[in-house]
């Protein structure tokens, strides 16, 4: 997978942003451009731009999935690797040291700045696309096999049981994306 097509789900699967909000149907053009047979999903992602055109209405009803999805109340798939893999379920486990520890092997440390723990979603979509941006195709193997589709295989299943718009298709188009390169044994793409 190319670095383009990891932030663009990386950005997806942030915190909803104005930016990411008004460019929505230009990563919708790039899912529907190198992952085939996705046609239903992308009308489903186009149905939900035209209800709701760029500007602060888009972003707001980004909102209102999200933070049921992500944040608050019982979170429905919760964005860190961590209360997947330990036994208590609990964010900053195990898991969050494991990939930050990765992540600093790699060459790469997070900034406070960032405001993400090292093991989120879109953190870890982000580091792949570095990666991948820079050639390190065995790190980025390795870093798929350990990390990332264990935490892929826990997460996108619980986002798609949602039935949320944009957050559940965008679930199915990864997770159609990841299993193609598994079975080609092309993590990199």
């Amino acid at each position: 997978m190319s670095a383009e097509l990891y932030l663009s789900f990386a950005a997806v699967f942030h915190r909803p942003n104005q930016e990411v909000s008004d460019h929505l149907e230009e990563l919708i053009d790039l899912w529907s451009e190198v992952i085939p047979d996705m046609e239903e999903l992308v009308q489903k992602l186009r149905t939900f731009c035209h209800q709701f055109p760029p500007g602060e209405q888009r972003l707001n009803a980004l909102w209102e999935h999200y933070i049921p999805l992500f944040e608050t109340g019982t979170v429905e798939a919760s964005p860190y690797a961590s209360v997947y893999f330990g036994k208590e379920g609990l964010v900053l486990g195990k898991e969050a040291f494991n990939v930050q520890q990765f992540y600093a092997n790699c060459g790469y440390v997070m900034g406070t700045e960032s405001g993400e723990l090292p093991d989120h979603l879109a953190v870890e979509l982000e580091f792949c696309a570095m990666l991948a941006r820079n050639g390190q195709d065995e790190p980025l193997i390795e870093f798929q096999i350990k990390h990332l589709n264990p935490f892929l295989n826990n997460i996108l299943p619980r986002i798609k049981k949602t039935h949320r718009p944009v957050y559940s298709e965008v679930a199915t188009i990864l997770e159609v994306r990841q299993l193609n390169l598994q079975k080609e044994g092309d993590f990199v793409g």
